[in-house]
């Protein structure tokens, strides 16, 4: 057995270092998002918070390469000039395909606790679209606008690493905090809010018939702990918005968006 866990520790040991030495050799490129006031035709005058980041983590140098990504997602390799002033010239375009074929809309009822945060880095990696915060009935955070505005800046920050960490060419809008009678301003060709009690009723087919449509953009809406109330969901169908089923179990709030788009995910990429 000893012999076993020898082998096995050697070959993690193979893998990490075969891995670190293509970072080293310049076969892994680190990815910046690269705004508008940045580019000066083939070269960027890199921001200060990408500069630190290249200049004091990565110690990059001057010639070593770098995946630069556009505003409007072109990506390009770049090379670094001058290290100091943060300087990358743009050699070389490549073509990247990334993005999900359909424009995925996660309307999100406020969780507690960092629950939230945790939602926009994986709902980015799993290729969402945009974010939308809402505030239901049953959500148990007090906050308003105004208030939860003050996090904006961190939650940018976590999609734009989360949108690099996952090769994506686009980082998802994230809008503004909206109370229930705004979500039609945020509706798709298709829209689904699961529902925990059409789970208990038997229905496990509304999402999966939703997907088999031609569709070029769908909202999915999920509520908080709790999920929503009778009038919410009344108000919802209303507008258009079809509740359906996640399956025989009843998911947590954090880990059902993570599961409609996972599904969403498979049936556009993997089927």
């Amino acid at each position: 057995m000893y012999n076993y866990l020898f082998l096995f520790f050697m070959y993690m040991a193979i893998v990490y270092l075969k891995n670190y030495a293509k970072i080293v050799m310049g076969d892994f490129m680190q990815r910046y998002f690269i705004e508008k006031s940045c580019i000066d035709g083939d070269i960027i005058h890199i921001d200060s918070f990408n500069h630190k980041h290249i200049q004091k983590v990565m110690r990059y140098q001057n010639g070593d390469s770098l995946i630069c990504i556009l505003p409007n997602e072109d990506v390009y390799i770049g090379v670094i000039k001058d290290i100091d002033s943060g300087t990358i010239q743009l050699v070389e375009k490549r073509e990247e395909n990334q993005e999900l074929d359909v424009d995925v809309t996660l309307i999100y009822g406020l969780p507690k606790h960092d629950k939230f945060e945790f939602v926009l880095q994986k709902a980015t990696e799993l290729g969402v679209n945009r974010i939308v915060p809402f505030l239901s009935k049953r959500s148990i955070i007090k906050t308003d606008e105004k208030t939860f505005s003050k996090k904006r800046e961190r939650h940018l920050k976590i999609l734009k690493e989360a949108a690099e960490q996952s090769y994506r060419t686009k980082i998802p809008t994230l809008c503004p905090l909206i109370k229930s009678n705004e979500l039609q301003d945020y509706l798709s060709d298709v829209n689904l809010v699961a529902y925990e009690e059409s789970s208990k009723e038997g229905e496990h087919t509304a999402f999966k018939k939703a997907l088999d449509q031609d569709l070029k953009s769908i909202t999915i809406i999920v509520g908080p702990e709790g999920g929503f109330d009778d009038a919410e969901i009344e108000y919802m169908k209303n507008i258009g918005v079809q509740p359906c089923s996640l399956g025989k179990r009843i998911l947590r709030s954090e880990t059902a968006p993570l599961y409609m788009l996972s599904v969403i995910g498979y049936r556009r990429e993997l089927e």
